[in-house]
Protein backbone atom coordinates (compact mmCIF):
# COMPACT_ATOMS: atom_id res chain seq x y z
CA UNK A 1 0.00 0.00 0.00
CA UNK A 2 1.41 3.12 -0.95
CA UNK A 3 0.30 6.19 1.57
CA UNK A 4 -3.25 7.17 -0.04
CA UNK A 5 -3.91 3.40 0.17
CA UNK A 6 -2.84 3.57 3.93
CA UNK A 7 -4.82 6.30 4.46
CA UNK A 8 -8.21 4.88 2.48
CA UNK A 9 -7.81 1.68 4.48
CA UNK A 10 -7.83 3.92 7.84
CA UNK A 11 -10.80 6.22 6.88
CA UNK A 12 -12.86 2.58 5.65
CA UNK A 13 -12.13 1.36 9.11
CA UNK A 14 -9.85 -0.99 7.65
CA UNK A 15 -6.75 -2.36 8.82
CA UNK A 16 -3.68 -0.26 6.61
CA UNK A 17 -0.57 -1.62 5.72
CA UNK A 18 1.27 0.64 8.38
CA UNK A 19 -0.46 3.17 10.61
CA UNK A 20 -0.71 6.13 8.99
CA UNK A 21 1.13 9.38 9.61
CA UNK A 22 1.05 13.11 8.48
CA UNK A 23 1.81 16.59 8.00
CA UNK A 24 -0.14 19.52 6.93
CA UNK A 25 0.52 20.80 3.64
CA UNK A 26 0.50 24.69 4.87
CA UNK A 27 3.09 23.52 7.82
CA UNK A 28 5.34 21.70 4.64
CA UNK A 29 4.78 24.00 2.05
CA UNK A 30 7.48 26.52 3.27
CA UNK A 31 10.21 23.48 4.01
CA UNK A 32 9.50 21.80 0.56
CA UNK A 33 12.81 22.06 -1.15
CA UNK A 34 14.44 20.71 1.75
CA UNK A 35 15.77 17.33 0.11
CA UNK A 36 15.53 15.37 3.78
CA UNK A 37 11.56 15.20 2.97
CA UNK A 38 11.70 12.40 -0.05
CA UNK A 39 13.31 9.81 2.16
CA UNK A 40 10.49 10.81 4.18
CA UNK A 41 7.74 10.19 1.99
CA UNK A 42 9.71 7.21 1.06
CA UNK A 43 9.36 5.86 4.74
CA UNK A 44 5.74 6.24 4.43
CA UNK A 45 4.86 10.15 5.45
CA UNK A 46 2.15 11.78 3.62
CA UNK A 47 1.27 15.38 2.99
CA UNK A 48 -2.71 16.07 3.83
CA UNK A 49 -3.66 18.50 1.35
CA UNK A 50 -7.76 19.88 1.39
CA UNK A 51 -9.61 20.27 -2.08
CA UNK A 52 -12.85 21.93 -2.68
CA UNK A 53 -16.00 20.87 -4.66
CA UNK A 54 -17.57 24.29 -4.17
CA UNK A 55 -17.85 27.78 -5.93
CA UNK A 56 -19.01 30.65 -3.82
CA UNK A 57 -19.73 34.75 -5.88
CA UNK A 58 -20.22 37.07 -3.69
CA UNK A 59 -22.47 39.61 -5.40
CA UNK A 60 -22.42 43.55 -4.63
CA UNK A 61 -19.17 42.84 -2.31
CA UNK A 62 -16.25 44.88 -3.04
CA UNK A 63 -12.84 43.31 -1.22
CA UNK A 64 -9.59 45.18 -0.74
CA UNK A 65 -7.18 44.72 0.88
CA UNK A 66 -3.91 47.24 2.38
CA UNK A 67 -0.27 46.00 4.01
CA UNK A 68 1.38 48.47 6.27
CA UNK A 69 4.15 48.37 8.67
CA UNK A 70 3.09 49.34 12.39
CA UNK A 71 5.38 49.51 15.66
CA UNK A 72 7.77 46.92 13.08
CA UNK A 73 5.56 44.57 12.93
CA UNK A 74 3.70 44.07 8.98
CA UNK A 75 0.04 44.03 9.43
CA UNK A 76 -2.60 43.11 6.34
CA UNK A 77 -6.02 44.82 6.47
CA UNK A 78 -8.52 43.28 4.85
CA UNK A 79 -11.93 45.01 3.92
CA UNK A 80 -15.40 43.98 2.45
CA UNK A 81 -16.99 47.27 1.18
CA UNK A 82 -21.02 46.75 0.65
CA UNK A 83 -24.14 48.94 0.16
CA UNK A 84 -24.96 48.72 3.35
CA UNK A 85 -21.51 49.44 5.11
CA UNK A 86 -17.95 47.82 5.29
CA UNK A 87 -16.16 45.60 8.05
CA UNK A 88 -12.91 44.88 8.27
CA UNK A 89 -10.47 42.62 9.81
CA UNK A 90 -6.53 42.98 10.47
CA UNK A 91 -4.27 40.16 10.80
CA UNK A 92 -0.17 39.14 11.05
CA UNK A 93 0.87 35.99 9.72
CA UNK A 94 -2.44 34.98 9.16
CA UNK A 95 -3.10 35.54 12.73
CA UNK A 96 -6.13 37.59 13.37
CA UNK A 97 -5.24 40.89 15.44
CA UNK A 98 -9.03 42.41 15.40
CA UNK A 99 -12.11 39.99 14.12
CA UNK A 100 -14.67 41.22 11.21
CA UNK A 101 -17.15 41.69 13.98
CA UNK A 102 -16.98 44.08 16.75
CA UNK A 103 -20.20 46.26 16.90
CA UNK A 104 -24.17 45.60 16.18
CA UNK A 105 -23.90 47.26 12.76
CA UNK A 106 -21.21 44.50 11.53
CA UNK A 107 -23.19 42.24 12.07
CA UNK A 108 -26.13 43.67 9.74
CA UNK A 109 -23.48 44.27 7.24
CA UNK A 110 -21.86 40.40 7.35
CA UNK A 111 -25.26 39.06 7.06
CA UNK A 112 -25.77 40.70 3.70
CA UNK A 113 -22.55 39.64 2.81
CA UNK A 114 -23.57 35.98 3.46
CA UNK A 115 -27.28 36.41 2.13
CA UNK A 116 -25.20 37.60 -0.94
CA UNK A 117 -22.66 34.64 -1.54
CA UNK A 118 -23.51 32.05 -4.17
CA UNK A 119 -22.88 28.95 -4.10
CA UNK A 120 -22.51 26.30 -6.71
CA UNK A 121 -20.55 22.93 -7.24
CA UNK A 122 -17.17 23.36 -8.98
CA UNK A 123 -16.51 19.07 -9.20
CA UNK A 124 -14.09 20.23 -12.27
CA UNK A 125 -11.58 21.91 -10.00
CA UNK A 126 -11.47 19.01 -7.52
CA UNK A 127 -10.96 16.38 -10.59
CA UNK A 128 -8.30 18.61 -12.13
CA UNK A 129 -6.12 18.48 -8.76
CA UNK A 130 -6.77 14.90 -8.08
CA UNK A 131 -4.55 14.67 -11.24
CA UNK A 132 -1.81 16.33 -10.70
CA UNK A 133 -0.90 16.09 -7.06
CA UNK A 134 2.25 14.07 -6.31
CA UNK A 135 1.46 10.29 -4.83
CA UNK A 136 2.61 11.20 -1.58
CA UNK A 137 -0.19 13.99 -0.82
CA UNK A 138 -3.41 12.83 0.52
CA UNK A 139 -6.11 14.90 -0.74
CA UNK A 140 -9.56 15.51 0.67
CA UNK A 141 -12.87 17.10 0.74
CA UNK A 142 -12.71 20.50 3.08
CA UNK A 143 -15.89 21.67 4.48
CA UNK A 144 -16.82 24.82 6.34
CA UNK A 145 -16.95 24.92 9.84
CA UNK A 146 -20.55 24.41 11.37
CA UNK A 147 -22.14 28.24 11.14
CA UNK A 148 -21.76 28.92 15.46
CA UNK A 149 -17.98 27.83 14.92
CA UNK A 150 -18.26 30.25 11.67
CA UNK A 151 -19.19 33.01 14.18
CA UNK A 152 -16.60 32.41 16.58
CA UNK A 153 -13.70 31.38 14.76
CA UNK A 154 -13.76 33.09 11.91
CA UNK A 155 -15.53 36.22 12.30
CA UNK A 156 -15.77 37.45 16.07
CA UNK A 157 -13.15 35.73 18.20
CA UNK A 158 -13.48 34.06 21.92
CA UNK A 159 -13.10 37.37 23.98
CA UNK A 160 -16.48 39.41 22.18
CA UNK A 161 -18.61 35.76 21.56
CA UNK A 162 -18.84 35.29 25.01
CA UNK A 163 -20.09 39.04 25.31
CA UNK A 164 -22.34 39.14 22.30
CA UNK A 165 -24.02 36.17 22.74
CA UNK A 166 -25.51 38.24 25.87
CA UNK A 167 -25.53 41.77 23.65
CA UNK A 168 -26.22 40.93 20.34
CA UNK A 169 -28.21 37.66 20.93
CA UNK A 170 -30.99 38.80 18.04
CA UNK A 171 -27.84 39.86 16.03
CA UNK A 172 -26.14 36.52 16.44
CA UNK A 173 -28.81 34.86 15.65
CA UNK A 174 -30.04 36.54 12.41
CA UNK A 175 -26.36 35.81 10.90
CA UNK A 176 -26.48 32.32 12.11
CA UNK A 177 -29.63 31.02 10.22
CA UNK A 178 -28.21 32.91 7.28
CA UNK A 179 -24.56 30.83 7.46
CA UNK A 180 -26.70 27.94 8.57
CA UNK A 181 -28.59 28.33 4.93
CA UNK A 182 -25.32 28.59 3.39
CA UNK A 183 -23.61 25.25 4.90
CA UNK A 184 -26.84 23.37 4.09
CA UNK A 185 -26.23 24.46 0.38
CA UNK A 186 -22.03 23.05 0.72
CA UNK A 187 -23.30 19.80 2.66
CA UNK A 188 -25.75 19.17 -0.39
CA UNK A 189 -22.71 19.81 -3.21
CA UNK A 190 -20.37 17.37 -1.04
CA UNK A 191 -23.02 14.93 -0.90
CA UNK A 192 -23.63 14.53 -4.75
CA UNK A 193 -19.96 15.26 -5.36
CA UNK A 194 -16.74 13.39 -5.71
CA UNK A 195 -14.77 12.34 -2.69
CA UNK A 196 -14.41 9.71 -0.15
CA UNK A 197 -13.42 11.69 2.95
CA UNK A 198 -14.92 15.05 4.38
CA UNK A 199 -13.57 16.90 6.68
CA UNK A 200 -15.14 19.76 8.71
CA UNK A 201 -12.59 22.18 10.07
CA UNK A 202 -14.22 22.77 13.41
CA UNK A 203 -11.74 24.10 15.80
CA UNK A 204 -13.87 22.93 18.34
CA UNK A 205 -12.91 23.01 22.00
CA UNK A 206 -15.39 21.91 24.58
CA UNK A 207 -14.64 24.95 27.26
CA UNK A 208 -15.55 27.40 24.91
CA UNK A 209 -19.36 26.09 24.30
CA UNK A 210 -20.35 23.89 26.34
CA UNK A 211 -22.55 20.56 26.43
CA UNK A 212 -25.90 23.18 26.69
CA UNK A 213 -24.41 25.36 22.89
CA UNK A 214 -23.06 21.73 21.72
CA UNK A 215 -26.81 20.64 21.89
CA UNK A 216 -28.30 23.32 20.70
CA UNK A 217 -25.98 24.86 18.29
CA UNK A 218 -24.04 21.37 17.12
CA UNK A 219 -26.25 18.43 17.10
CA UNK A 220 -28.84 19.37 14.77
CA UNK A 221 -26.78 20.61 12.11
CA UNK A 222 -24.28 17.29 12.89
CA UNK A 223 -28.12 15.23 12.60
CA UNK A 224 -29.05 16.29 9.61
CA UNK A 225 -26.34 17.89 7.54
CA UNK A 226 -23.66 15.26 8.54
CA UNK A 227 -26.20 12.04 7.87
CA UNK A 228 -26.22 13.83 4.63
CA UNK A 229 -22.97 13.28 3.70
CA UNK A 230 -22.78 9.87 5.48
CA UNK A 231 -25.47 8.47 3.41
CA UNK A 232 -24.00 9.22 0.14
CA UNK A 233 -21.18 7.02 0.50
CA UNK A 234 -18.78 9.27 2.40
CA UNK A 235 -16.97 9.74 5.69
CA UNK A 236 -17.15 12.62 8.04
CA UNK A 237 -14.73 13.82 10.12
CA UNK A 238 -14.05 16.96 12.40
CA UNK A 239 -10.90 19.07 13.28
CA UNK A 240 -11.58 18.96 17.30
CA UNK A 241 -8.04 19.98 18.54
CA UNK A 242 -9.48 21.27 21.99
CA UNK A 243 -10.24 19.93 25.32
CA UNK A 244 -13.16 17.88 24.62
CA UNK A 245 -14.27 16.07 28.17
CA UNK A 246 -17.26 18.28 28.86
CA UNK A 247 -18.99 16.84 25.93
CA UNK A 248 -17.61 13.82 25.77
CA UNK A 249 -21.04 12.32 25.59
CA UNK A 250 -22.69 13.78 23.05
CA UNK A 251 -19.99 13.82 20.88
CA UNK A 252 -20.26 9.82 21.07
CA UNK A 253 -23.93 10.32 20.06
CA UNK A 254 -22.99 12.83 16.92
CA UNK A 255 -22.92 11.15 13.52
CA UNK A 256 -19.11 11.85 13.42
CA UNK A 257 -17.26 9.11 11.81
CA UNK A 258 -13.54 10.71 12.38
CA UNK A 259 -12.27 13.23 14.89
CA UNK A 260 -9.08 14.69 13.01
CA UNK A 261 -6.28 16.65 14.92
CA UNK A 262 -7.71 14.94 18.65
CA UNK A 263 -4.78 16.27 20.61
CA UNK A 264 -3.68 14.31 24.17
CA UNK A 265 -2.80 16.09 27.43
CA UNK A 266 -1.62 18.62 27.89
CA UNK A 267 -3.18 20.35 25.34
CA UNK A 268 -6.60 18.20 25.05
CA UNK A 269 -7.85 16.96 28.51
CA UNK A 270 -8.54 13.09 27.91
CA UNK A 271 -5.84 10.48 26.59
CA UNK A 272 -6.26 8.76 23.93
CA UNK A 273 -7.33 5.53 26.16
CA UNK A 274 -10.05 7.70 27.50
CA UNK A 275 -11.01 8.64 23.85
CA UNK A 276 -11.21 5.19 23.09
CA UNK A 277 -13.15 4.35 25.90
CA UNK A 278 -15.57 7.20 25.20
CA UNK A 279 -16.06 6.76 21.20
CA UNK A 280 -15.32 2.81 20.92
CA UNK A 281 -16.37 2.86 16.74
CA UNK A 282 -14.85 6.43 16.01
CA UNK A 283 -11.23 7.07 14.20
CA UNK A 284 -8.83 8.93 15.40
CA UNK A 285 -6.83 11.07 13.50
CA UNK A 286 -4.48 11.93 16.49
CA UNK A 287 -1.73 14.89 16.61
CA UNK A 288 0.88 14.51 18.37
CA UNK A 289 1.97 17.15 21.05
CA UNK A 290 5.02 19.13 19.57
CA UNK A 291 6.77 19.16 22.77
CA UNK A 292 7.36 15.33 22.20
CA UNK A 293 9.38 15.82 19.23
CA UNK A 294 12.12 17.39 21.48
CA UNK A 295 11.98 14.02 23.52
CA UNK A 296 14.86 11.68 23.14
CA UNK A 297 14.81 9.22 20.80
CA UNK A 298 14.38 6.18 22.45
CA UNK A 299 11.66 8.17 24.82
CA UNK A 300 9.92 9.31 21.27
CA UNK A 301 9.41 5.85 20.22
CA UNK A 302 8.22 4.37 23.66
CA UNK A 303 5.54 7.28 23.43
CA UNK A 304 4.48 6.37 20.04
CA UNK A 305 3.94 2.66 20.77
CA UNK A 306 1.85 3.51 24.04
CA UNK A 307 -0.24 5.90 21.81
CA UNK A 308 -0.71 3.12 19.65
CA UNK A 309 -1.64 0.41 22.71
CA UNK A 310 -4.20 3.55 23.92
CA UNK A 311 -5.71 4.40 20.60
CA UNK A 312 -6.34 0.72 19.03
CA UNK A 313 -6.60 -3.01 19.99
CA UNK A 314 -5.78 -4.05 15.91
CA UNK A 315 -4.14 -1.26 14.00
CA UNK A 316 -7.50 -0.22 12.78
CA UNK A 317 -8.93 3.19 13.68
CA UNK A 318 -5.98 5.49 13.95
CA UNK A 319 -3.49 7.23 12.50
CA UNK A 320 -1.27 10.30 13.27
CA UNK A 321 -0.36 13.76 11.97
CA UNK A 322 1.51 16.91 12.51
CA UNK A 323 -1.99 19.35 12.17
CA UNK A 324 0.05 22.04 14.53
CA UNK A 325 3.51 23.58 14.61
CA UNK A 326 6.07 21.59 13.04
CA UNK A 327 8.98 20.41 15.43
CA UNK A 328 12.17 22.63 14.54
CA UNK A 329 14.28 19.26 14.43
CA UNK A 330 12.00 17.56 12.38
CA UNK A 331 14.68 15.81 10.33
CA UNK A 332 15.50 13.78 13.44
CA UNK A 333 12.63 13.52 15.09
CA UNK A 334 9.93 12.42 12.54
CA UNK A 335 12.18 9.76 11.19
CA UNK A 336 11.69 8.42 14.79
CA UNK A 337 8.11 8.11 14.58
CA UNK A 338 8.04 6.39 11.47
CA UNK A 339 10.24 3.91 12.72
CA UNK A 340 8.83 3.52 15.35
CA UNK A 341 5.28 3.08 13.06
CA UNK A 342 7.53 0.73 11.28
CA UNK A 343 8.01 -1.50 13.97
CA UNK A 344 4.31 -1.74 15.06
CA UNK A 345 3.30 -3.05 11.65
CA UNK A 346 5.66 -5.61 12.08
Amino acid sequence: MDIRENIEAFWKGQKPRRIPYTIYWWEWRNLSAQPEWWNLFKEGLGVTYTLSVVSQRRKNVEYLEDTYVENARILKKRIMRTPIGEIYSIVEDDWVQKYWITTKEDYKVLTYIVENTEISPDYDSYHRLMNILPPFFVPYIGMPRTPIQQILVDYVGLENFSYHLFDYEDEIMTLYEALLKNFARHAEIIAEGPGLYVNCLENFTAETMGPNRYKKFHMPVYQKYFTMIRESGKIIGTHYDGKLKSCKDLIAEAPIDLIESLTPPPEGDMTLEECRKAWPNKKFWCNINVSNYYLPPKELKDLVYDLVRQGTVDGTNLAFEISEHYPQNWRESIPVVLEALKEISG
